[in-house]
């Protein structure tokens, strides 16, 4: 019986906790040891809770007294290009969180890091893991909505308004990019989990809440390869019936054969063209959002196990930032962007200009 796999995590802030506990139910790995940035009680506490045995604020040391197997980042994005680098110049594989950087460019240097070295980089996207998303992949694939010709993303979480928005994240607040680099990622990688790659996208964005720096209302149309487009329609001031619900929001996906609702509260039904109107029974995995980070961290093992292919690795995950860095470029011009296939670590280019 091979022995489980030694993780050193990075990364004390929120999702933290949530993560670590997805860890205590992952098979075949554990995590030994938590690194902080520079509040040791803070470590110790989040460590001690999650019964993890080595913590501190050194990771040479951490790295010497753990002797891991992989690393998991779970810190800010400006964190991650050095840590990614001092891992992977190591051998070290690693499980890194969305977004992979700050910029397209450098999210490109990394993978191609990596990749030049042998290193595993997994970008730990868990959005796409949520268990409503997966059995809509099944519907889909089953030839239930028939062919999916527009599909609405409506993320409604209730918690960005006032003077002390985002109560559990606070920084968010001050952050010069927030819904589309934050949280759309989480939706334009779901997209192309759903269906395929995006080649074109048209975005507007506005700040309706005067405490917060960036975006918080964002409606990106994404033209997909398959034909189909996708509405991510995201507000993070307007009231929700539920602040930060299950499912965040809802989702549409019309097709040629039937219409999929999925509720805020992952709840699934089907609308046929004969009028039969189907509630779609699953299984909700226990967990956050339906064991989602479970089976993100559980896919990240087995890959490194041999014994599945990780579903976002960095190389892809390049294509994701540069769909999301499309949206504020089209949102900047005030005009569609077309994405080219061809230019993973490059500007995405304006529709309608002649591609060479």
């Amino acid at each position: 019986m091979q022995r489980p796999l030694r993780g050193l995590m990075v990364g004390v802030g929120y999702f933290a906790p949530i993560q670590l506990a997805a860890w205590r139910a992952v098979s075949g790995a554990e995590i030994r040891g938590l690194v902080g940035h520079r509040d040791r009680a803070r470590v110790g506490a989040v460590a001690r809770d999650a019964g993890v045995g080595w913590a501190g604020i050194d990771l040479a040391a951490a790295i010497d007294a753990v002797r891991p197997d992989f690393l998991d980042i779970c810190t800010p994005p400006a964190t991650h290009g050095d840590l990614i680098r001092y891992a992977v110049t190591r051998g070290l594989p690693v499980l890194c969180q969305k977004p992979l950087a700050a910029t397209v460019a450098e999210a490109a240097e990394l993978a191609e890091l990596a990749h030049r070295h042998g290193v595993p980089l997994v970008v730990n996207e868990n959005w796409r893991w949520q268990p409503w998303y997966r059995e809509t992949k099944k519907l889909i694939d089953a030839g239930v909505v028939g062919q999916p010709f527009h599909t609405t993303m409506r993320m409604r979480p209730g918690d960005g308004w006032g003077e002390h928005p985002y109560p559990d994240q606070p920084y968010f607040a001050d952050m010069p990019r927030l819904v589309l680099f934050e949280t759309g990622v989480h939706y334009i990688d779901t997209t192309r989990f759903l269906f395929g790659e995006i080649d074109k996208v048209q975005c507007t964005t506005a700040t309706v809440n005067p405490a917060v720096a960036g975006e918080d209302l964002v409606v990106a149309v994404l033209h997909t390869s398959r034909g189909g487009i996708v509405v991510y329609d995201a507000d993070r001031s307007a009231v929700a019936r539920t602040v930060r619900s299950l499912a965040y929001g809802t989702m549409s996906v019309e097709g040629t054969e039937a219409t999929l609702e999925v509720a805020d509260d992952g709840t699934m039904t089907v609308l046929r063209r004969d009028g039969q109107v189907l509630r779609h029974a699953y299984r909700m995995p226990d967990g956050w959002k339906g064991g989602c980070a479970i089976a993100a961290q559980q896919n990240f093992v087995d890959a490194l196990r041999g014994g599945a292919e990780a579903e976002t690795p960095a190389t892809d995950y390049v294509r994701t930032m540069q769909v999301v860095e499309a949206c504020y470029q089209s949102a900047a011009l005030g005009r569609a962007v077309r994405i080219r296939a061809d230019r993973a670590a490059g500007v995405p280019e304006p529709a309608g200009e002649r591609l060479p």
